[in-house]
C-alpha cells in the first residue's frame, strides 16, 4: 500500500445512529441546517447520518412522474432501519430550491396549473406528503419535518411542517 495522501484527526464515528436527516444537497444550506440540527435539536456534531440529495425529501414523494423515485427513498430509509439502527428521521427542504425550478425533474409548470400556487407551497404540500409516507412505512420512525425560509433579515429561518 502506498503512503497516505491524508490522515483525519477524527476518529472513526460510530457505525449506527438512531437519527438520519434528509435534506437537499445545495451546498448553501447546510451549514444552517447543520447549524439547526446541533443547536436547537440538540444533536451532537457528527452523530447523525445524513442523506443530501437535490430536493432532499422529495425522493420520499410518490409522483406520477417519477414513481422510482419514492421507491428508491423508501429503500434507502428501509436499509437505515434496518441495518444503521435509524428511529428519528428529520426531513429538512428550504425555499427556492433549483429541483423545483427546473422541469426537467419536477413538472412545476404542471403542478401550478393543476394546484396554483407557488413553488414553495408546492415544497411545502411535498414535505408533509414525504413524512405521511414515512409514517406509513412499517418501520419505527419518528418524523419530523421542517422548511427553511429567509427572514426578513436574510437570515435563514427554519418552520416546523410536520
Amino acid at each position: 500500500m502506498s503512503e497516505p495522501l491524508y490522515v483525519a484527526a477524527a476518529p472513526l464515528g460510530a457505525a449506527t445512529s438512531p437519527v438520519l436527516v434528509v435534506a437537499c444537497s445545495k451546498h448553501a444550506y447546510l451549514p444552517a441546517t447543520r447549524e439547526f440540527l446541533e443547536r436547537r435539536l440538540e444533536l451532537v456534531e457528527g452523530r447523525y447520518h445524513l442523506l443530501a440529495v437535490p430536493g432532499g425529501p422529495q425522493l420520499l414523494v410518490v409522483s406520477e412522474h417519477l414513481p422510482k423515485f419514492a421507491w428508491v427513498g423508501g429503500r434507502w430509509l428501509r436499509f437505515a432501519s434496518e441495518r444503521l439502527g435509524v428511529t428519528r428521521v428529520i426531513l429538512v427542504a428550504h425555499e427556492g430550491c433549483l429541483w423545483y425550478e427546473d422541469e426537467r425533474f419536477v413538472p412545476a409548470l404542471l403542478h401550478r396549473l393543476r394546484h396554483g400556487g407557488s413553488a414553495a407551497d408546492h415544497q411545502r404540500e411535498d414535505l408533509r406528503r414525504a413524512a405521511a409516507a414515512l409514517r406509513e412505512l412499517a418501520a419505527p420512525f419518528t418524523t419530523e419535518a421542517y422548511f427553511i425560509a429567509r427572514a426578513a433579515d436574510g437570515r435563514l429561518a427554519f418552520h416546523r411542517e410536520a
